[in-house]
């Protein structure tokens, strides 16, 4: 099973603007702001804006790209697993660093 596939199921009450408040006062905390992108991308609510794509949609309003967006939402779904074994959860940069052995 490959991290992508792994996910929590997504809250659909919430709203693009909702999630998108979420990554904007959340920069400093990857693990909301990789949650918002995983709901967004999932359901492809950056339709709504008229973006065609998530790269797109990256790209565009939060000015990265569609690699960076994988990485937030990758090291999410390490640091959900791993906070399953430790007391606390790694640094973004620890839980990308995480997600590489999986690729071994």
């Amino acid at each position: 099973m490959s991290i992508e596939s792994i996910s929590h199921a997504p809250d659909t009450s919430r709203t693009l603007a909702e999630l998108e408040t979420v990554i904007q006062r959340g920069f400093d905390s990857f693990v909301e702001v990789g949650r918002a992108l995983m709901e967004i991308r999932d359901r492809r609510l950056y339709r709504e804006q008229g973006f065609s794509t998530f790269e797109v949609y990256c790209r565009k309003r939060w000015n990265f790209s569609r690699q960076r967006g994988h990485q937030l939402i990758t090291a999410v779904a390490v640091a959900d697993n791993v906070s399953t074994v430790v007391d606390s959860r790694p640094t973004e940069r620890q839980a990308r660093e995480l997600a590489r052995l999986s690729q071994i």
